[in-house]
């Protein structure tokens, strides 16, 4: 093999390399999807389905699976309608539930179930202002939301 032959060869080789250096670097510095938002879209999916599972099932235990699928997302639909109708304000945030919480212009799905986990987190609010604390909810958010919510 001649020697310029060799030399060829081996800056393809040290340039597929460098090629393969700056995909795995970009392919791991790419923002992913927000893992946070993700997880809180999956257990407020979830804790609901649940919630409506089981009163569904305690309600007609004798329908097949296709009904109970229909039935859960009719008593989703309706427990969304009423609870905006019932809920008045200011809402207390130590008792309030997930319904009262998205009723609230501002407070969206993700939003509502943060700020009822940083409930649990702390054991109770002590002051309105704690909101802020919470990641998604600014200066801005809060001062949106904060006429609507008391302690």
């Amino acid at each position: 093999m001649n020697s310029s032959k060799r030399q060829s060869i081996i800056a393809i080789s040290i340039a597929c390399i460098v090629v393969a250096a700056l995909l795995t670097f970009y392919g791991l510095s790419r923002s992913k999807v927000n893992e946070v938002a993700l997880n809180d879209l999956q257990s407020s999916l979830s804790s609901s389905t649940l919630e409506n599972s089981f009163d569904n099932q305690s309600k007609t235990s004798t329908k097949d699976a296709s009904q109970n699928s229909q039935t859960t997302v009719l008593n989703t639909e309706k427990a969304q309608s009423t609870s905006a109708k019932n809920t008045t304000y200011p809402i207390n945030l130590n008792t309030c539930t997930y319904d009262d919480l998205v009723s609230i212009d501002g407070i969206g799905d993700s939003r509502a179930q943060a700020i009822l986990e940083y409930r649990d987190y702390l054991g109770g609010y002590t002051d309105v202002s704690q909101l802020k604390d919470i990641r998604g909810i600014g200066d801005a958010t809060f001062a949106k939301i904060e006429p609507y919510v008391t302690v």
